[in-house]
């Protein structure tokens, strides 16, 4: 019988238009790929494909849809859109976060989508990958403490990408400067991500033995 293959989500974190998230997953997404084993599968997951309401739909609370460890039944939420959102997420084993720093935090539409879930969240363990003008450390601050909230697994480490001189093109056309991947690939943020990878695989394959 087939080992199912490790599934990992590239959670692309933010909706504005124009956004920079699309150019920035897609790096992250190219340094990683040639270090994905045969045993684990990188999905991009684009929030902007999933719509959500901003509040919790009726009287369900995320965290009382069901017991812990046991799967989320589908229609729990009584909402197309949350149970869409829902059945997607479960699908995956761990996270690869790339999200922008607005005010020192996190967007909210990331928030929106966390906040809707819970057991789907539960245990699972997360990279987080942040951007703005000196990298978003703060952002991903922000989204480590929420993953602890929701009683996410391990958040395995984070990578800081500063826009520097792409911070003005990112913010009028959702582009990168020519060559800030060359930038971060001398700022040792390459080396950085497939570390940080790495280890995220030896924690989810740890947790499948």
């Amino acid at each position: 019988m087939a080992v199912p293959k490790l599934k990992i989500a590239l959670v692309v974190g933010s909706t504005r238009s124009p956004r920079v998230s699309p150019p920035v997953a897609a790096w992250v997404r190219s340094v990683l790929a040639p270090t994905i084993p045969p045993t684990a599968v990188l999905e991009t997951v684009d929030l902007a494909d999933y719509p959500l309401p901003l509040s919790p739909s009726g009287s369900r609370i995320p965290a009382k849809v069901t017991s812990p460890g046991v799967p989320v039944p589908k229609g729990a939420y009584g909402d197309a859109q949350i149970d869409a959102w829902s059945q997607k997420i479960a699908e995956f084993d761990g996270f690869v976060f790339v999200t922008p720093q607005y005010n020192w935090s996190f967007p909210g539409v990331l928030k929106v989508a966390l906040d809707h879930l819970f057991h789907e969240w539960a245990g699972k363990p997360v990279v987080i990958v942040s951007y703005g003008g000196r990298g978003g450390g703060k952002a991903a601050a922000a989204l480590k403490e929420v993953w602890q909230g929701l009683r996410g697994g391990e958040v395995v480490g984070s990578v800081e990408l500063p826009l520097g001189e792409s911070m003005e093109l990112a913010q009028t056309k959702g582009e990168l400067k020519e060559g800030q991947e060359q930038v971060w690939e001398k700022e040792g943020k390459t080396q950085s991500a497939v570390k940080t990878f790495a280890q995220l695989l030896v924690v989810l394959q740890k947790a499948k033995v």
